[in-house]
């Protein structure tokens, strides 16, 4: 029975963390547009176009986001079983 809720516990926070890190992800990266300008001329390489980040950086930085928030989700969950 525990695997069980540990499982669901595990899949509730992947499903949270991607639908929560599809819009947060993007947020960031266009928060991070004026950076990477500042950025592009020192590693030599485009990461922002004109209406935002290079569409690889978006991919790079909603991955990131994916994981940490679901490490965190499920840091929450697991701390929130019940003790017996």
């Amino acid at each position: 029975m525990k695997r069980y809720i540990s499982w669901t516990k595990t899949t509730l926070a992947l499903l949270v963390a991607i639908i929560v890190s599809l819009p947060a992800g993007w947020i960031i990266a266009m928060l991070l547009t004026p950076v990477l300008w500042r950025l592009e001329p020192v590693l030599k390489m485009e990461l922002a176009g004109h209406s935002g980040p290079a569409d690889w950086l978006l991919w790079v930085i909603w991955v990131i986001v994916a994981a940490v928030l679901f490490f965190v989700l499920r840091l929450v969950f697991s701390s929130t079983e019940p003790k017996r």
